[in-house]
């Protein structure tokens, strides 16, 4: 009895130090932002005016072209928000594996990578590891992300909380449209029965 009860000791000691691994590899694809560098509302005003000037192209005028040859897990793109002074190392798909590295990147017939012409990207991230502070983020507020050398920045138009299973979120976007998700409530132990949303259009 005294080994069986050792073994089951170590076995959990292993477990938690793997979770904790886990956890700790997570957080380590966030970091702070200098708060010189955050948007003001009036970086936002003129990244709109930046965004007329662009829908004045003929709309069979290619702007870039993009690629979808990621392999599952690579690092792809950054995302920032300056309101809350962090960026996040944002990876291709959001299987758990992925989600354990950080900020995932939806892949979907619904969803597609960072656009200036239309299309809807999903970003997902752990609420305990990367996403720990995105219930600070307001409406009005600038995302940023970086994706194939350019950067698309997107003003939050809508935050609101919805069921697990809402199959509503992650659908086709005629316009070009960020969409930030994560479980909640931010503080719930265990699997969290919501999804917190964070959902902006591009203006730049």
């Amino acid at each position: 009895m005294k080994y069986i009860a050792a073994a089951f000791v170590v076995i959990g000691l292993a477990l938690a130090g793997w979770s904790g691994f886990q956890w700790w590899q997570g957080t380590q694809s966030v970091s702070k932002i200098d708060p010189e560098s955050d948007k003001s509302p009036e970086s936002v005003q003129a990244a709109e005016t930046e965004a007329a000037k662009e829908t004045e192209q003929p709309l069979d005028t290619p702007i870039q072209t993009l690629s979808y040859n990621h392999d599952k897990g690579e690092n792809i793109a950054q995302l920032k928000i300056p309101s809350i002074s962090q960026q996040f190392e944002v990876f291709w798909g959001t299987g758990e594996d992925t989600l354990n590295k950080g900020v995932g990147m939806y892949v979907s017939k619904w969803t597609t990578v960072p656009n200036r012409k239309k299309g809807h990207t999903v970003l997902s991230g752990h609420r305990d590891t990367v996403f720990t502070e995105l219930g600070r983020v307001e409406k009005g507020d600038l995302l940023t992300v970086v994706y194939d050398g350019n950067e698309y920045n997107y003003k939050v138009d809508q935050i609101w909380i919805t069921d697990a299973n809402d199959r509503t979120v992650i659908v086709k976007k005629d316009q070009p449209t960020l969409t930030l998700t994560t479980c909640y409530p931010f503080d719930f132990i265990g699997n969290a029965p919501d999804r917190y949303i964070i959902q902006g259009h591009l203006v730049n």
